[in-house]
């Protein structure tokens, strides 16, 4: 009769260790899957595997300062300000009474202060401002600034509320 020798594995601490944290993760990666799938199931309304989707849209009237210089057009303006601030929606229809009525009204883009993207370029009302900035890296802008852009640089830099009013005045109405 023939001798069945077993086979001896010998695992050391660290494996089991490693065997223990592998199981443990599978574990909790199934529970959460689990949780998923019954709270889609019982939670909401719609079939376990629907999947809905959100159509994204481009905002075109909205700009970065890192993008402000570049934009299609040759020649355009583009109104800072931190779309928060109490003034903000004044601002803005400051520029949309221009576009909306200005015969042959140039394209105004809208930077917004308030956006993490657009912080390192304001300065505050107290701040310094920076006119004769030559690239996007140098420029610091107060609370409402008006840039007059022309071939990607920058011809007036108006800080001026009363003054950017006058800029951006309907002079010749469209034809109705």
């Amino acid at each position: 009769m023939k001798k069945q020798q077993k086979k001896v594995t010998y695992q050391t601490e660290e494996q089991k260790e490693m065997l223990h944290f592998l199981i443990v993760l599978v574990v909790i990666v199934l529970f959460v899957v689990g949780v998923y799938f019954i709270s889609k199931m019982f939670v909401m309304d719609k079939s376990l595997f629907e999947i809905s989707y959100n159509n994204g849209a481009i905002n075109t009237e909205r700009a970065i300062v890192g993008t402000m210089l570049n934009r299609p057009e040759k020649e355009y303006y583009v109104l800072v300000y931190d779309e928060k601030a109490s003034n903000a929606v004044y601002y803005s229809a400051i520029s949309t009474n221009y576009t909306q009525n200005q015969e042959k009204a140039l394209k105004v883009y809208h930077v917004d202060l308030g956006n993490v993207l657009n912080q390192d370029y304001y300065v505050g009302e107290n701040g310094t401002s920076n006119p004769k900035a030559g690239k996007v890296s140098d420029f610091k802008f107060k609370n409402l600034t008006l840039l007059y852009v022309k071939n990607g640089k920058v011809e007036k830099y108006i800080e001026d509320e009363e003054n950017i009013k006058k800029e951006l005045a309907v002079t010749k109405k469209k034809n109705s």
